[in-house]
């Protein structure tokens, strides 16, 4: 078989294996997922999925990038304005609030879970087998939004308010983004165990949390 049909039904047996994760994410949730039903979906069988991916985790995290499609579009269409510093990193985070609680279990493993302290390598790994699916980023936002793990995700757009006026500096740059990040988990952890609490309160409290220690005016 030549080289070029084997790497197609190689990437084409990847692709199957992620869409399928996806469909049981959604049907199922993520926590009923196993590689048992994803091989039943698939029609091959267990073991075969494991020489495409070390375990379920990866799997799971590779499907689950698929759900920060309206999210990236939503951050290019914010990178071609202009807005302050204050009010960009308000809208930044908005943005990103409006998209983990419409699915609060699929994000909160993504940037909480077993491997969520290499997120670079699966939105990477994931636009090399889905390029359709990314979209294009000021280099800004392409750092935050490619960094390895939240932490570094989140500190990159408050580096921006060190200069603009508000309680951040270089001195407590890293306490005022761990405790951002710890709300931010806080609330996303409730949802995850309520799915009826309403978004916009939830997203009303971290707002105004970050703009508390951060020193932003609050957000009506």
């Amino acid at each position: 078989m030549p080289k070029e049909i084997n790497e197609a039904r190689k990437k084409q047996n990847m692709i199957n294996f992620i869409h399928a994760t996806q469909q049981l994410m959604e049907t199922e949730g993520i926590d009923n997922v196993s590689i048992r039903k994803i091989g039943t979906k698939t029609n091959f069988h267990n073991s075969t999925i494991y020489l495409y991916f070390e375990d379920l985790d990866q799997l799971v995290m590779l499907a689950s990038v698929k759900y920060f499609t309206e999210y990236s579009h939503a951050l290019m269409l914010h990178g071609q304005k202009y807005t302050p510093p204050n009010e960009n990193f308000i809208d930044i985070w908005s943005l990103f609030i409006d998209a983990t609680l419409k699915k609060p279990k699929i994000f909160y493993n993504f940037f909480f879970g077993a491997k969520s302290d290499h997120l670079r390598d699966f939105l990477i790994r994931y636009y090399e087998i889905f390029p359709e699916e990314r979209h294009l980023l000021p280099e800004a936002l392409e750092t935050m939004y490619y960094g390895d793990n939240i932490t570094y995700r989140c500190l990159e757009p408050l580096r921006s308010l060190v200069e603009a006026e508000n309680f951040v500096q270089k001195e407590n740059l890293t306490l005022i983004n761990e405790i951002i990040v710890s709300f931010f988990k806080y609330k996303l952890e409730q949802k995850c165990h309520d799915l009826t609490l309403d978004n916009l309160q939830i997203k009303q409290e971290i707002l105004n949390a970050i703009c508390h220690v951060t020193g932003i005016l609050p957000v009506s």
